[in-house]
């Protein structure tokens, strides 16, 4: 039985201590046993065997299903299908057996409540549950076996969880954003003040193109002369002139062959991963790689090992011991990492690559628009733009849209065209988006005033954290810039406090980093004031008071190779 599953429990009830209320069991051979229930909740009992039933029954091991199950008492008979046996234990020279239901609930609710000790209440009823949402996180119910019987166990399970978590300060997996845009936008959410207007420190629009006019126009044109959708895949009906313009000016931008659209980041990296590689291929990432190239990766039928991040010597020792015993072989990593804001050493990663005849794939979701001279990624910073074998980006944080592309030459292209699977069996992105990500990168190309505003603000925000006395980077060049905090429950304070303050900044928690690394992700944009910086800088500020933190205590550079 997983941790979860012992810990969570629906609220148990004592039998009145002059009742005798039995348990029949059939085991697995065909043997009955009578049991003396000691109490029960809705999906639980704990029994003792009987003094005439307490020889050994070898055949009854923890996990066991037991087919049959009927609770008696005086006139009252309730049958309650299958149960599993979940433990056996020894308690002052007696066996007790502890069930858990499959089938049916117990009757707690009905005629069979008046055998209970405690009575039910509307403070006190079988639906409560004994759990304390400080034990666990979500990723107890994304690593622990939950049922070997049910396969929606954990799903019952972990809406428990979620209910407790709710009430917390920590829980941030569902924010709803009324009619707003830009960097100061409005929640459902309403602050003690009443307001519920904030200044948002973690939007992907990093150059402000989401709401930029003539990207709303050009979207709006689009609409009125395609329509809703683009009514079909890329083989059939999906792909329009627009989608073919779009094609070409990212090809034009990068100056490769040619490019390929997707409806997403995500489909992006599992296509060009799973179209590119086979079983007799190997690939190996970044160990930080986006969790989209892991699980590109993981469906992959190609053997692959990781790397430690940013580390080369490794990925060198990995090539060297793989390379020889496959056919081809991609390394993959990020242009800035997703969590840690960091820029690899691609310029070293590409002759360890090339070194091992492997060939080199930069996903630039996060980078593009924001870093190298002409703000093209870290391929462009590296000026490594031609060596670079497929170059992947999206179209969600220079444009502030969905979608992504792969480019690089003809024939690679061509063959994801034909073999990139969620590239044939998705719907292509609709006109309207298309149209949008189009102005939205012609305006990029022409005007570079968002990009030095962006850079600007970057360089103040790492500025002003390191003033506060977090260990940052002066020269910090990503937009995404981590505060480490390391501490779960003083997260949770600080969270609330920025709230509160009108900052809405995204925590990071377990298990989407260690648990002495949970962080504030904060992602600065072109369109934020100097003001709106200073004012989420005094406004954590604030909140380390309150939460009695101090950055001394953390480390918050750049580069943390932890795979805790």
């Amino acid at each position: 039985m997983s941790n979860i599953g012992k810990a969570i429990r629906h609220k148990r009830f004592q039998i009145q201590p002059k009742r005798d209320v039995t348990l029949f069991i059939e085991t697995s051979i065909g043997r009955k046993i009578s049991l003396k229930i000691l109490d029960c909740s809705r999906n639980g009992i704990c029994a003792a065997m009987m003094d005439s039933e307490s020889e050994n029954y070898p055949e009854l091991q923890p996990s066991d299903i037991i087919p049959n199950g009927k609770i008696m008492v005086d006139d009252f008979e309730y049958a309650l299908g299958r149960l599993v046996l979940r433990t056996i234990r020894t308690v002052d020279g007696a066996n007790l057996l502890g069930f858990s239901t499959v089938d049916l609930a117990v009757p707690i609710t009905g005629s069979f409540s008046k055998y209970l000790s405690d009575p039910l209440n509307e403070s006190n009823t079988p639906y409560n549950f004994e759990l304390s949402s400080k034990k666990f996180t979500i990723a107890n119910f994304s690593s622990d076996n939950q049922s070997n019987v049910d396969l929606f166990a954990k799903c019952r399970q972990f809406s428990i969880y979620l209910e407790e978590w709710e009430k917390t300060n920590k829980y941030a997996y569902h924010n709803i954003r009324t009619a707003s845009k830009g960097t100061r936008i409005s929640l459902q959410r309403k602050r003690s003040n009443g307001r519920n207007d904030y200044i948002i420190m973690g939007s992907n629009d990093y150059l402000g193109l989401a709401a930029h006019p003539e990207v709303i126009e050009a979207a709006r044109r689009a609409l009125d002369k395609y329509g809703f959708g683009s009514t079909g895949s890329s083989v059939t009906t999906g792909i329009t002139d627009l989608h073919e313009k779009l094609s070409q000016r990212i090809a034009q931008l990068y100056g490769k062959e040619k490019a390929l659209l997707f409806n997403s980041g995500y489909t992006a990296n599992v296509g060009i991963i799973n179209g590119l590689t086979g079983v007799q291929d190997f690939i190996s990432c970044d160990f930080k790689a986006h969790a989209s190239i892991h699980d590109a990766i993981q469906m992959s039928r190609a053997t692959n090992r990781c790397f430690k991040h940013n580390d080369i010597n490794h990925l060198d020792r990995i090539l060297k011991e793989n390379r020889d015993k496959h056919e081809g072989a991609l390394v993959v990593t990020e242009g800035i990492f997703s969590m840690d804001g960091d820029i690899p050493p691609l310029d070293e990663i590409y002759r360890v690559a090339r070194k091992h005849n492997a060939r080199l794939m930069v996903d630039e979701a996060h980078s593009l628009g924001v870093i190298g001279p002409r703000g093209l990624g870290a391929a462009d910073k590296f000026n490594l733009i031609d060596e670079v074998d497929v170059i992947m980006g999206t179209f969600s944080k220079i444009c502030g849209g969905i979608g992504g592309f792969a480019v690089g030459t003809k024939q690679v292209v061509d063959w994801l065209h034909h073999f990139s699977r969620p590239y044939l069996f998705s719907i292509s992105l609709p006109p309207s988006t298309v149209a949008a990500a189009d102005k939205a990168l012609e305006i990029f190309e022409s005007d570079k005033s968002a990009l030095k505003r962006l850079k600007d603000n970057i360089r103040h925000f790492a500025m002003g954290l390191k003033n506060i006395g977090f260990n940052i980077n002066e020269n910090h060049e990503s937009s995404i810039i981590p505060v480490v905090i390391g501490d779960e429950a003083k997260l949770g304070i600080m969270y609330e406090k920025l709230l509160q303050a009108g900052i809405f900044v995204v925590p990071i928690i377990y298990p989407a980093v260690s648990r002495n690394n949970c962080r504030f992700r904060f992602t600065i944009c072109s369109e934020h004031s100097i003001a709106d910086l200073d004012l989420a800088l005094m406004a954590l500020i604030d909140a380390m008071k309150l939460a009695n933190f101090s950055p001394l205590h953390t480390t918050n550079k750049e580069n943390i190779n932890d795979e805790s």
